[in-house]
């Protein structure tokens, strides 16, 4: 399988073989010390105003990888509130990153660093950016996959699911935020079959 950087190429022959590829670069991610200073930053509001040359207006950033990113504008959550934590990341993905497709017959599979410095990716890799985010502060992270009633035997989709409580998890969380004004816990209305793969 190609490998330039930390994004592989390849198709892959099983579900399983696909979530298996999702969580070695979630895992890579999550081993990046830059990442777990992010997801902090995050959720405890340290950012920074600058002039967005776009807008011509202050606008709050955060800074990571020597880049500076859009930065959720809200106060810092407060200590252990999980569900805070988890609407912050869910609002900086949205800021920084754009749903885009694979090239055609190939799938890709980017580092949460890497989707950031693109500005965006597929599903897979919204899985990874989101997933190892929520991983590097604690969260316990799923991947769910669906086929919708149109093509059942087709895995068509996977995003994230966040389980909460951090420390033993009651319900998870869906956050697909391929969808157009989708929030937390939203999910597709039609959906055949559903599967969900511990990430970490």
């Amino acid at each position: 399988m190609p490998t330039v950087g930390w994004v592989k190429y390849d198709r892959s022959r099983s579900i399983q073989e696909h979530v298996a590829k999702i969580r070695d670069m979630s895992l890579k991610s999550v081993r990046d010390p830059e990442l777990r200073q992010l997801a902090v930053k995050i959720v405890s509001g340290s950012f920074v105003w600058k002039l967005n040359p776009r807008t011509g207006k202050q606008e709050p950033y955060i800074r990571a990888w020597d880049k500076y990113f859009h930065a959720p504008a809200q106060d810092v959550c407060p200590p252990k509130d999980d569900e805070c934590e988890l609407v912050r990341i869910w609002d900086f993905v949205v800021l920084n990153f754009r749903y885009v497709y694979d090239p055609q017959s190939i799938d890709t599979f980017a580092t949460a660093k890497l989707s950031l410095d693109a500005g965006g990716g597929d599903c897979d890799d919204a899985q990874i950016l989101i997933g190892a985010l929520a991983m590097a502060i604690g969260f316990p992270v799923r991947a769910r996959v669906i086929s919708t009633p149109d093509d059942p035997g087709n895995w068509v989709h996977i995003y994230p699911c966040i389980g909460l409580p951090k420390d033993n998890p009651t319900h998870w969380i869906p956050l697909d935020m391929t969808v157009k004004d989708f929030r937390p816990g939203d999910e597709w209305p039609d959906v055949a079959k559903a599967l969900d793969f511990p990430i970490g």
